[in-house]
């Protein structure tokens, strides 16, 4: 997954699905640092390598 477009998504809420995941991870995607993203979620934060990502959807913000 090319850094430029992931930085596109950082402050926002995301759905990313990953290559061996069957359901994902959502939350706040928070940082991009080399081939590494940062995700918040309810339980805690995730670090996901940029490699394993199939595609990432924007989620609405919740009111």
């Amino acid at each position: 997954m090319p850094t430029e477009l992931l930085k596109e998504f950082v402050g926002k809420m995301c759905a990313v699905s990953l290559f061996n995941d069957s359901f994902g991870v959502s939350g706040r995607l928070t940082a991009v640092e080399g081939n590494w993203i940062r995700i918040e979620e309810k339980k805690g934060v995730r670090i996901i390598n940029g490699d394993m990502i199939r595609d990432i959807k924007l989620l609405p913000e919740k009111k």
